[in-house]
């Protein structure tokens, strides 16, 4: 079978039920968990932590693995790496390897303060590891530049930046 013919299979149509919105959704304010399921957890483990600077907030071990989470930002945003042997409801068929066909995930990002932009690339680069890509958003007034954690997951340093227009 073709991925893509793959892909197609594990998506079910949803049949929506009385009226769908038709405005923006007011009521989400941001992104809560952004949740990385991994391969080597000690590398990844100290990729966030020394090179990021992530905080843990918690550690989850039992007999399905172990979830690491971390603080990011203000109120109770945060990272979480699981494990990849973890099995809950939420792995669903990515068990018992990660197949990179069956993701969506493109990137994700992580707000820095716009005074550290400058500083945060210089240290990431000095540190050996490689921006792929830099750029400014004039309808997001924001610089960003990309980089990859140790297992190819691509992420985003965003500042958000007024004078970008």
């Amino acid at each position: 079978m073709h991925s893509s013919q793959k892909r197609r299979t594990l998506l079910k149509p949803i049949a929506l039920k009385g009226v769908a919105m038709n405005k923006p959704n007011q009521s989400i304010t941001g992104i809560a968990e952004i949740a990385l399921r991994v391969h080597d957890l000690d590398l990844m483990r100290r990729f966030y932590e020394q090179v990021i600077g992530l905080e843990v907030l918690r550690e989850n071990k039992n007999d399905n693995g172990t979830i690491i989470f971390y603080s990011v930002g203000a109120g109770n945003d945060h990272m979480a790496l699981f494990e990849e042997k973890w099995m809950d409801w939420f792995t669903r068929d990515k068990y018992p390897q990660i197949d990179p066909k069956l993701t969506t995930l493109s990137h994700f990002a992580l707000r820095i303060a716009l005074d550290d932009f400058e500083s945060e690339k210089k240290r990431i680069e000095q540190l050996g590891i490689e921006i792929v890509h830099s750029n400014t958003s004039s309808w997001l007034h924001c610089r960003m530049f990309y980089f990859f954690d140790p297992e190819g997951n691509l992420i985003e340093f965003n500042s958000h930046d007024e004078s970008i227009r």
